[in-house]
């Protein structure tokens, strides 16, 4: 009973939230540091809620496009910059931002005020996208990142102006990796159906796998046991999608695509990017 008592303490007590988002208001690290040239962003969305990001311009002479970084669900900009920063040795902008209640963003997470930061990301990132070349318009979603922005993108108003979605170690139901973590330890295990009935599932992206037509790219890791592959076959093939990729990496963990075998899926990407 005691057990009982806290796993609804633990969910109703944080509203759900705290479990999958987990900001920091400290800045770990200034991309200065690493003689790379940033733009600080800031922005508003739709319910006035001010919201903070980072440009980064590409540092090569021809502009090849513009990536999107949805980040995971702990910490903040100052640590996931570094999954993607490298594209910029290659032609492509970075934009990646905040959620409220990360860092410098203002207000508190929720699945409802996320939806709203990430349409209004997607907008400042196109309009960046648009001032400094073009090229390919890609949005990168990894973890928690990939169900925010798989669920925005369709209500996008430039949505049919994406070239490629990536789904990078990610999950679509917030109800169904919630049951899947309370369901993988032993003790936790009998109060697994909890997760339907506490978490919400409103913006879900399961909902609107039917209107996802762009092109489609998923990461899954076969040694992830923060998100197991199965969420990402479940997003392969859930979408509608007729141009979808499924990179199933044999040593991949959690976000560390270009991390693993030698640095090897770094020029994957690239070339997969160019034959988009």
């Amino acid at each position: 009973m005691r057990l009982l008592i806290l796993i609804f303490a633990f969910f109703l007590g944080q509203s759900c939230s705290h479990v999958f988002y987990q900001p920091s208001a400290l800045h770990y690290v200034d991309p200065a540091k690493f003689n790379l040239k940033y733009e600080d962003v800031y922005f508003s969305a739709k319910d006035g809620t001010k919201l903070h990001g980072w440009f980064f311009p590409t540092r090569s002479e021809k502009v090849r496009g513009t990536v999107v970084q949805f980040h995971g669900n702990a910490q903040n900009i100052s640590t996931h910059f570094f999954s993607l920063v490298w594209l910029i040795d290659h032609g492509y902008n970075l934009f990646t931002f905040d959620y409220r209640g990360y860092a410098k963003s203002e207000g508190r997470s929720s699945q409802a005020g996320i939806y709203l930061d990430a349409l209004a990301a997607l907008d400042r990132a196109f309009a960046f996208h648009q001032g400094s070349g073009g090229g390919k318009f890609v949005v990168y979603g990894q973890s928690t990142g990939g169900a925010i922005s798989l669920r925005a993108l369709p209500d996008w108003k430039e949505f049919s102006r994406v070239d490629l979605i990536v789904m990078d170690s990610a999950f679509s139901s917030y109800q169904k990796i919630a049951f899947d973590k309370l369901h993988s330890r032993w003790f936790l295990w009998p109060f697994s159906p909890l997760a339907y009935l506490l978490v919400s599932d409103g913006y879900s992206a399961d909902e609107v796998f039917e209107r996802v037509t762009q092109p489609l790219l998923v990461i899954t890791g076969n040694r992830d046991q923060i998100v197991p592959p199965k969420f990402g076959r479940a997003i392969y093939k859930g979408v509608a999608s007729p141009r979808k990729w499924h990179w199933k990496l044999k040593s991949g963990s959690h976000i560390d695509a270009y991390f693993i075998d030698d640095g090897s899926q770094r020029q994957r990407f690239l070339s997969f990017l160019e034959g988009i």
